[in-house]
């Protein structure tokens, strides 16, 4: 049976010269033909890196905006400063204001958040700040006139006007001593900017949520568990049982799927789509993700907060406390300037508007379908032009439980299988690597390709030492959440890459030497739960067959290394280091392709929750991205020309640098040449543990 993403065509062969010409498959054409998922070949693509370059760009299109403004988002922050420069909150201006003034202006702004009221305590993703957490107002106010006065600028000057006369108190004639009466919410002047901020944020929802804001619409959407239940069902059908979602996974999977969506889309229909532009990304519009590509260990543009430090050392991540702001992040956002592919950002903005405005077909009439050979009767005429040089082939993929739509996934699929026919590398950055099932299908396709090689290299002259090897560089964190330790260790595993992984390969271990001891996880100490069989994590884990070094280069023809991220500085008196957050969901491949956008290597990310991915082939914005993104982890130490004979150099110079950073991290010593990394890339390393498995 062929598979599904691929489409079948017949090439002919020239019966003088016995020559023929085919091309490579490398978007999902039989979508494009069956009407949905348009590929378009007129987009220019501009891709930054962290939030610092794409939220400036983002703030700058939104103050430029002069018609519409369409946002999807996961969570939204309302006094997140896009842009920022010096002193403390506000720093620049907060997107709340950015909207705010939008819609002054007479623009229609529809903001599109994911929000499940059920999820209360320990499950508020806190997504929302001043709606779902920091709700607590200091002046509350109702009404057209309040909202009139609600600015970032105004929340400051309001709680500094009131704490500044009597340093604590405040004079009045109705105080017991007829002068002075003492604050009823007194503070120290440090905590001015958050508690402004927390009431910036509480009025500004309390003004938008009851339409009180011109021009600005919220509306709320939420999961569908049927949906989500039946999606994952049809993704794990194939899969053997026990890499299949169960019990408390499945619970969690299915009752709290979310909305993960970013994109962004401005001015869609004004001009014609003359100034038509749109964002996909990973980055959340919280201020927890902004970052620079510099990833200071300490950056006061950053927010400050120990609350963020503490849930930094509980989460595992590298962190040996007294950090004074929030944890580096990394992550992406591609813009998309005046081209095809907005039609599928507009077509999937307005679907889940209307759905979430209770209409679940309405959306049908207003999205706009292209045809096979790109046209659009409706559509704005700007974004059907002919493709022009330095313009890119785009694809806009998701995963949507509701329409049954899982091409994220298999973009996924398509863009290893072509990576395995004879690509000199692989690189992956990606938030959550659990994808046990991707990790089978790269081995599998790369033994199709050295049995292929071996069959036929005597017809050609050649020997099994001439086979071309593949690099896969894979750039993760160490995992969230002690529960996401299992599927991280079997995915890594599956690729003979769980050596780092420390605490769970012990566990397993362990548990194997001593059958009737069972292992909580975390503090390393079994818990006597009586004789009985290991758990379907560890029984699980035992099936994998964990090639070595020398199995994945003869068999599989594969040289991989895994790596996460660490910053260093010398900061109150010594050397300290500090965990770089992937938040990134990048793959790219061979300097040809790559796809980015929201969707991480996970069953939610793949079945369950909403994404949206953008997919291209374009090898000078390959090249370019590649470029940077290897000279900013490296340290400018591996340079790589997009000559295949290089790559070997290039993977032993990129695992010495890890190991000598991790040498240094190490060391005794506590000067600079022996302390100092280059680069970001260290070993990934997690002592943790669990028999508990969360995706």
């Amino acid at each position: 049976m062929p598979d599904p993403i691929y489409r079948t065509e017949t090439t002919h062969i020239d019966e003088v010269t016995r020559k023929a010409t085919s091309t490579v498959q490398w978007f999902l054409e039989n979508r494009f033909v069956a009407g949905t998922h348009p590929i378009t070949h007129n987009n220019k693509l501009t891709v930054f890196i962290c939030g610092k370059e794409g939220f400036a760009d983002i703030a700058q299109e939104i103050k430029r905006a002069r018609h519409s403004i369409d946002i999807i988002c996961w969570g939204f922050d309302p006094g997140m400063e896009l842009v920022r420069e010096g002193g403390t909150w506000p720093r620049g201006d907060c997107y709340g204001d950015l909207l705010i003034a939008a819609g002054k202006r007479f623009v229609d702004v529809r903001l599109l958040i994911w929000h499940d009221p059920l999820l209360v305590g320990p499950a508020n993703p806190h997504n929302m700040p001043g709606y779902t957490d920091g709700t607590w107002p200091w002046l509350r106010g109702s009404g057209r006139e309040f909202a009139d006065k609600i600015s970032a600028a105004h929340s400051r000057a309001m709680l500094e006007d009131y704490c500044k006369p009597h340093h604590g108190f405040l004079q009045g004639p109705g105080s017991p001593m007829g002068t002075v009466t003492p604050l009823m919410f007194p503070m120290r002047p440090e905590d001015i900017p958050v508690k402004a901020r927390e009431e910036y944020c509480y009025n500004w929802y309390q003004a938008a949520t009851h339409g009180l804001l011109d021009g600005i619409t919220i509306r709320f959407r939420q999961g569908s568990a049927d949906d989500i239940k039946r999606s994952l069902g049809e993704a794990e059908r194939d899969q053997p049982p026990e890499q299949r979602a169960s019990g408390l996974e499945l619970t969690g999977l299915v009752q709290a799927g979310c909305h993960h969506q970013k994109p962004l889309l401005i001015d869609f229909s004004h001009d014609g789509g003359s100034k038509a532009v749109g964002y996909v990304m990973g980055l959340n519009s919280l201020t927890d993700y902004w970052d620079s590509a510099e990833h200071r260990l300490e950056d006061p543009q950053r927010e400050q907060g120990a609350k963020r430090e503490r849930d930094e050392r509980l989460q595992g991540r590298e962190n040996d406390g007294g950090f004074r702001s929030y944890l580096p992040y990394r992550d992406y956002a591609c813009r998309i300037d005046a081209g095809g592919a907005l039609i599928a950002l507009y077509n999937n903005f307005v679907t889940a508007w209307d759905r979430a405005g209770g209409y679940d077909h309405a959306a049908a009439d207003a999205c706009l379908h292209m045809d096979d050979d790109g046209g659009c009767h409706a559509a704005p005429a700007n974004l059907l032009h002919r493709a022009r040089p330095g313009e890119s082939s785009v694809q806009i993929l998701r995963t949507q439980p509701e329409e049954n739509d899982r091409t994220i996934r298999e973009i996924y699929a398509m863009a290893t299988d072509k990576a395995t026919l004879g690509a000199a590398y692989l690189y992956v950055e990606n938030q959550y690597f659990q994808d046990e099932e991707w990790a089978q299908r790269l081995l599998s396709m790369r033994r199709k390709y050295v049995k292929g090689w071996r069959a036929g290299c005597a017809k050609i002259g050649k020997t099994m030492e001439h086979m071309p090897m593949m690099y896969v560089f894979i750039v993760i964190p160490v995992p969230e959440r002690q529960e996401m330790v299992p599927r991280t260790h079997d995915t890594l595993a599956t690729l003979g890459q769980d050596a780092g992984m420390t605490g769970q390969n012990e566990m397993i271990a362990n548990t194997n030497s001593h059958p009737a001891h069972r292992y909580a996880g975390g503090d390393g100490q079994p818990v006597d739960l009586g004789p009985q069989a290991p758990g379907e994590v560890i029984a699980h884990a035992n099936q994998i067959a964990k090639p070595d070094i020398m199995t994945l280069e003869n068999e599989f023809g594969l040289k991989i290394c895994t790596a996460m991220l660490n910053t260093c500085d010398f900061d109150g008196g010594r050397w300290r280091y500090r965990q770089i957050y992937i938040h990134s969901k990048l793959l790219l491949v061979d300097d040809l392709f790559f796809t980015l956008g929201s969707a991480n290597l996970n069953k939610r990310s793949m079945a369950v929750d909403s994404e949206l991915n953008l997919a291209t082939l374009d090898p000078a914005l390959a090249t370019d991205l590649r470029t940077r993104i290897w000279g900013q982890l490296t340290g400018g130490e591996v340079k790589y020309g997009g000559k295949r004979a290089e790559m070997d150099d290039v993977f032993l110079r990129w695992t010495k640098l890890m190991t000598d950073n991790e040498t240094k991290k190490l060391s005794p010593r506590t000067d600079a040449e022996h302390k100092k990394m280059t680069g970001f890339l260290l070993p990934l390393k997690d002592n943790r543990s669990s028999t508990i498995r969360l995706g």
